[in-house]
């Protein structure tokens, strides 16, 4: 069975179970992931469950009974859900029948039934994992603001997500800016509370593009084609395929003198919209432009055909759980280390590094030598010397 849409009932439920019982999970959340869990494996006409469709009637009264509710609170959850993109058709004396997949809709209610049946087929995650509890707005300015918002609210807990179908003001790196199309691209961010030092903050950023660049290269795992160019991390966090952008990511954080308080990394992620329109928005609206920076691209590009957004947002999250850990376990660093150096296109290529008030003169220009012991690049100089850079925006030397 396709692995990007497969649902696991039983994993679901489970899943459900465990996080409400932790406060993860709201209870009203918890019975529409049920119900649309109940509709998206309901067979048709005696044959086998078929994720992605089509779908047999269950009617409310068999829904009801399965999840505990009246008919009325089914029909108001189901009103929820379309509200939400789910299309569902209802029907006197028939019930309730999805119309198509909800695999491109990135609501919690359409996330979980991903992100749960993965955990149930062995990518389990003790305590914290990122997805759980999950926000989703429609549209906001930017996720990782809407984030710390829930942070001066509330003490929110590692791996609290946001995601959002569209931001207005989302921003990269050095305040550059990060334009959507609206419901095309994964735009996230997840709370971490590390047990790092303050200068170990960067790694967080380094371990979310070995995770996201890893994800990439095990799409067959997901039932998608697998990309035909390598996969790249250009350093500190720019994941590249075949040389162009497809993902970025933004750390920010709050610590004193000797603590990481907490940190937000924000994902944006190419999937289904135009990077020709996407370059020619950021050359418009950006006072630097592309610049000498890679250009981008989206999945949709690269694999010839429209990408779930779904089911792949559940895998990132997954795998960014598990690296994002790693840092914390022994010998979990040079593992990540080690991923990254296996990705990098800067070593023993001529660059340029600039620092973050300018890039009109670079601060250090060289050629790249690698990643250290603590992350950060290494520039062999043109005198000889090895200088580590651990902060900073850094280009391929133009001849």
């Amino acid at each position: 069975m396709n692995g990007l849409l497969y649902i696991d009932a039983a994993a679901v439920e489970a899943g459900l179970r465990e996080a409400v019982e932790r406060g993860l999970i709201e209870p009203g959340l918890a019975q529409r992931v049920r119900l649309v869990t109940r509709l998206v494996t309901a067979p048709v006409a005696g044959g086998a469950a078929a994720p992605d469709g089509p779908y047999d009637a269950v009617s409310g009264e068999a829904l009801g009974q399965s999840l505990g509710l009246s008919r009325a609170a089914v029909h108001k959850h189901v009103a929820q859900l379309r509200g939400l993109g789910f299309q569902l058709e209802s029907a006197a004396g028939v019930g309730h029948r999805l119309l198509e997949p909800f695999s491109d809709l990135v609501a919690a209610e359409a996330l979980l039934p991903h992100l749960l049946s993965a955990e149930g087929r062995g990518s389990a995650h003790e305590g914290w994992r990122a997805g759980l509890p999950c926000h989703y707005r429609a549209s906001c300015d930017s996720t990782n603001r809407v984030l710390r918002g829930l942070i001066q609210g509330d003490v929110p807990p590692a791996g609290t997500t946001v995601v959002t179908d569209h931001q207005s003001q989302g921003r990269g790196r050095l305040d550059r800016v990060w334009r959507d199309q609206g419901g095309t691209d994964l735009m996230f961010s997840v709370l971490l509370r590390p047990a790092l030092a303050p200068g170990q903050a960067h790694l967080l950023s380094l371990a979310a593009a070995l995770a996201v660049a890893e994800t990439l290269e095990s799409l067959p795992d997901l039932g998608l084609p697998a990309l035909e160019t390598p996969v790249d991390v250009k350093w500190p966090n720019d994941v590249l395929v075949g040389g162009r952008k497809v993902c970025g990511i933004l750390l920010e954080g709050a610590m004193d003198g000797d603590r990481l308080h907490w940190a937000i990394a924000g994902i944006g992620l190419n999937v289904n919209g135009d990077t020709a329109e996407l370059a020619a928005t950021i050359e418009r609206e950006d006072p630097e432009g592309l610049g000498g920076r890679p250009r981008p691209v989206a999945l949709r590009e690269l694999l010839g055909g429209p990408v779930p957004r779904a089911p792949l947002l559940a895998a990132f999250l997954g795998r960014l759980t598990a690296r994002w850990k790693d840092l914390e376990r022994p010998g979990g660093l040079t593992s990540v280390l080690e991923g990254l150096r296996r990705r990098d296109p800067l070593l023993g290529r001529p660059v340029e590094v600039f620092g973050a008030a300018s890039r009109s003169e670079a601060a250090q220009v060289g050629e790249g030598a690698g990643i250290g012991p603590e992350g950060q690049l290494l520039v062999r100089t043109p005198g000889g010397d090895t200088v580590p850079v651990y902060a900073g925006d850094v280009s391929l030397r133009r001849p």
